[in-house]
């Protein structure tokens, strides 16, 4: 049956067809300011089109992307963006933007002349004291004589026509780019955006095709910074390449523009964060230290007392290729990241990285803790230090809000399965790496622990009564030194006991020539043993020892030898813990030296002597920032020449003492 449809008048079928134009017109406008991907069009004064938020396309509405929904950028409008504002100082803009495109922005004069930014509470103290005071002090002289101007009556006006130049920060961030396609294994990132910015108003058009005056920064690992000194309008461009057949969608950029400081910020001149140690399943990092303050102080206090604390993490297998091209990028990071700590997951709940502040390690100062837990055996990891905005707080309108990230860490767990992470011990509060240990007899870390601090709590008790015999409080004519006190042999005594007691365990695999072998002849908890051609063969304990035929060392092997088929720690680690093989890091020298000179001499405390035990007892310290020695606080690269010198010193010192020691 026929449907019977009313005829129409000609200026009603022209009324019709416009209002269906209209209504096709609509439902494209509507498609195009979806939140998934759209170009946003700049009002002339710069302001947003959202009201009260401009960032049109924040990344939190981009993160739940997978795979080849990024593929989604390339069934967009593929004509150029139009000229888009800048909303704000300290806040980021976000865009998306497909290959062979330019995006254009403006950042207006009024927000150049407008006021500067406050601070806010910030960090106990600059991370960095000497250039961030300096640059702090000089940011809130400026906002201060503006502030003085408006009371007046004449800051307001003043900043809205004031011509002066001043300093603006440019930054950017990747924080979505080209998924891979390709059949194979992915073996490097996407190509990297461009950043343009004119020099004059004069160029409105910056960009690839720009023959006018600009600055060109190309964006490394998804960041780039660019600073330029204007008075009037400045024009930037965003710039997508062309990437290989491999790849598939867009970028989403996040740019901003501030007369404080940079938004985005990554200080990879130098690394924050660095490894303390690892087991089979474990990573334990550790920043560097926050603060030069003495313990006692105020500032001492309020980096400790930090809740949460002021760093977050994001971490990955190194086989991990999502976050590859974006590791100068925290909203690259943010959003691709394998694994992410931040400060409402401080237990690890969720992210599996526990954190806390400490001040164990490199002179006692605070500094922040990551435990990164659920990894796979002997697998290679990294790890970045960052920090959301000014670490109180982040976003629009905060300077700096945009976040830091640093130079990544790169670790590899243990394979062999019975050496153990172990720190925040009660006794030996300083001990922090893998200690020797067996899932089966101690399944709990917790339990392996108290066993190791007990035992050496319970040694360190008998030394105090040996103590009690010396005249601590007798006066300088009748001291037993004139430079040290019984509190400095104690002291000295604490740290070589832990050292000794609880010794740095490392894969029987592992092949370093200054590791020493273990327990040679006992199973693994698996049930394994090492081979018998391996046990029997000749073993030489002590450099220069005589090898001829008959000699004591000739006949010697792994398996006869104490050195070798024992542990430094017989009681508990053989006999109780039964670790099987491992190879012990061995304590440091110096530690040794050290107490021999702090102690009072009737105590007869010695160290062995070179060729006569000393190379299988002790190990020296590595300029170069391997741990190559036990010591406590030892942690890989902060403590080497490469650091800040404080650990290089403090090495130097310790040798040079040794060394008139061994003289006199």
């Amino acid at each position: 049956m026929l449907c019977k449809c009313p005829h129409l008048t000609p200026l009603q079928s022209r009324l019709t067809a416009s209002l269906l134009a209209l209504a096709l017109v609509a439902i494209t406008l509507w498609a195009l300011s979806n939140p998934h991907f759209a170009y946003a069009a700049d009002p002339a004064d710069g302001e947003s089109h959202s009201g009260e938020d401009h960032n049109w396309h924040r990344i939190d509405e981009l993160e739940d992307l997978e795979g080849d929904e990024l593929g989604l950028l390339e069934r967009q409008d593929e004509n150029e963006p139009e000229l888009v504002g800048i909303s704000a100082n300290n806040a980021g803009d976000n865009l998306n933007i497909l290959a062979g495109q330019t995006a254009r922005w403006r950042y207006p004069e009024r927000l150049l002349h407008g006021p500067y930014g406050d601070r806010g509470a910030g960090l106990p103290s600059p991370l960095f004291e000497a250039e961030k005071e300096e640059g702090a002090e000089r940011h809130e002289e400026l906002r201060r004589r503006d502030l003085d101007g408006a009371e007046d009556g004449e800051g307001v006006e003043r900043r809205q026509t004031s011509s002066e130049p001043r300093t603006v920060f440019v930054s950017i961030n990747t924080c979505l780019q080209p998924t891979y396609n390709g059949t194979g294994t992915q073996s490097s990132a996407p190509p990297q955006l461009t950043l343009y910015v004119g020099t004059s108003a004069d160029n409105e058009r910056p960009g690839p095709d720009s023959s006018g005056g600009q600055v060109v920064v190309p964006l490394d690992e998804g960041f780039a910074h660019a600073n330029i000194t204007a008075s009037d309008d400045i024009y930037l461009a965003v710039h997508a390449p062309q990437p290989p057949d491999t790849f598939t969608g867009g970028w989403n950029y996040e740019i901003a523009v501030s007369i404080d400081d940079y938004y985005h910020k990554a200080e990879n001149a130098t690394p924050f964060m660095f490894l303390v140690d690892t087991d089979t399943t474990s990573a334990l990092l550790v920043t560097d230290n926050l603060t030069q303050a003495d313990n006692g102080s105020e500032v001492y206090s309020e980096w400790m007392n930090l809740s949460p604390p002021p760093f977050m993490m994001f971490a990955g297998n190194s086989n991990y290729t999502r976050s590859l091209g974006l590791s100068k990028s925290f909203c690259g990071l943010k959003t691709n990241a394998q694994m992410q700590a931040s400060s409402s997951d401080t237990s690890g709940t969720i992210s599996h990285i526990e954190m806390g502040m400490v001040s164990r390690g490199l002179g006692n100062k605070p500094k922040q803790q990551f435990y990164v837990s659920r990894l796979n055996s002997s697998s290679g990891y990294f790890g970045t230090l960052a920090m959301e905005g000014n670490s109180t707080a982040s976003g629009p309108g905060v300077i700096g809000g945009g976040g830091t990230v640093w130079a990544p860490t790169d670790w590899q767990t243990k394979a062999d399965g019975n050496c153990a992470l172990m720190f925040d011990l009660s006794f030996c509060s300083e001990v922090a790496y893998a200690v020797p240990a067996n899932s089966l007899t101690y399944p709990s870390r917790d339990s392996l622990a108290a066993r190791y601090d007990s035992y050496a709590a319970a040694l360190y008790a008998n030394f105090t009564y040996s103590m009690q015999q010396v005249a601590c409080n007798a006066s300088s004519d009748s001291a037993y030194s004139p430079s040290r006190s019984c509190e400095d042999c104690a002291d000295a005594y604490k740290e070589w006991l832990c050292a000794v007691t609880i010794p740095r365990c490392e894969d029987f695999s592992a092949e370093y020539d200054w590791l020493q072998p273990r327990n040679v002849a006992q199973t693994f908890a698996n049930g394994t043993s090492l081979p018998f051609d391996y046990l029997n063969a000749s073993y030489v304990p002590m450099e220069g020892a005589p090898t001829l035929p008959g000699s004591p060392a000739w006949s010697q092997t792994y398996m006869s030898t104490f050195a070798t088929n024992r542990s430094r720690n017989h009681e508990i680690i053989d006999l109780d813990i039964m670790p099987g093989p491992y190879k012990e890091v061995l304590p440091c020298e110096d530690l040794c030296y050290s107490l021999v000179q702090k102690c009072p001499a009737s105590m007869g405390i010695g160290c062995p002597s070179k060729k006569k035990g000393l190379e299988r007892s002790y190990g020296t310290r590595d300029d170069a920032g391997k741990v190559k020695c036990s010591y406590l606080g030892a942690v890989f690269y902060q403590n080497g020449a490469g650091s800040a010198g404080i650990g290089f010193v403090k090495a130097a010192i310790l040798a040079l003492a040794a060394t008139v020691w061994l003289i006199l």
